[in-house]
């Protein structure tokens, strides 16, 4: 599997957690420019912090490759190390007072949430038997 270039909405980060293999890191989800949902992993934990620190709704470009996990899950995704770039902050602080644009967050986001968990677990149900 070769490394690609993504550029992804982050939405979601968990809680830190401490690898033997790397070092303290989360797994982070967003969307991507396409609309589909991606997992990162691992994140490394230290691009939370500073001044340019990651924060949810950041658009970042991440070298990926799909990873190779025992769940097998589709939208798993292993980063480049050191690839993660912030490049747009826009909408995780709003111009007024710091405050977020929600209405350009949910513009990107809401036609890409399942309006029930019965239709979610239908197309989850769809897309594992292709």
């Amino acid at each position: 599997m070769t490394w690609e270039k993504k550029r992804v909405l982050v939405t979601v980060t968990a809680y830190p957690e401490k690898s033997k293999k790397y070092g303290q890191v989360v797994c982070t989800i967003g969307l991507t420019e396409e609309g589909d949902w991606i997992r990162l992993y691992p994140v490394p934990f230290n691009v939370f912090f500073g001044p340019r620190k990651l924060r949810k709704y950041n658009w970042i470009e991440v070298e990926c490759k799909r990873a190779e996990e025992k769940l097998s899950r589709k939208e798993s995704y292993r980063i480049r190390n050191a690839s993660l770039k912030i490049v747009d902050k826009s909408l995780s602080l709003g111009k007024i007072k710091g405050r977020a644009d929600w209405n350009e967050r949910n513009k990107l986001l809401l036609s890409h949430v399942a309006p029930s968990l019965e239709v979610f677990r239908s197309n989850s149900t769809k897309i594992g038997r292709r």
